[in-house]
């Protein structure tokens, strides 16, 4: 009869410990356990973005290079990008819808050494559209990825 109350007791115990793991999980409890969260929810926020979704971001020194993709149906013509505060690209670039290409921006604050993170934050695109200037998208998130 102990033997049967024991495991009773064990299996119970069991029971309760993976609902409550299941709740902290679901309530997002363990949502920043990991060093790259932050990082993993830019890429999504700025990969899904519109009409401009940034794809790729790469920084060396003051280098940024990012990936830039128009989700519009008519063309674009990027204009400017400010970052931090400050301007740091003002080339006339035009994307054809779903186009894709690399631009190159100069950013005030050095990337450290390889590997270590990097934060742009208040990232706004200027661009043109038809014969609307001046539109701009402004980032939900900030632009976060790591230094190469």
């Amino acid at each position: 009869m102990k033997g049967q109350v024991s495991t009773e007791y064990l299996v119970i115990l069991a029971i309760v410990l993976v609902v409550a793991l299941v709740v902290v999980y679901l309530i997002g409890g363990f949502a920043g356990m990991g060093a790259g969260t932050m990082q993993i929810q830019s890429q999504q926020a700025w990969g899904t973005s519109a009409p401009f979704a940034v794809t790729i971001i790469k920084q060396t020194g003051t280098t940024l290079q990012m990936e830039l993709q128009n989700n519009d149906v008519d063309t674009l013509t990027l204009t400017g990008i400010s970052m931090d505060g400050a301007p740091v690209f003002s080339n006339s670039t035009a994307f054809t819808s779903g186009s894709k290409q690399v631009v190159t921006a100069t950013v005030a604050t050095a990337c450290g050494a390889p590997g270590t993170a990097f934060t742009h934050q208040n990232v706004i695109l200027t661009y043109n559209k038809g014969g609307i200037t001046g539109k701009t998208e402004v980032g939900s998130r900030p632009l976060i990825g790591t230094c190469s």
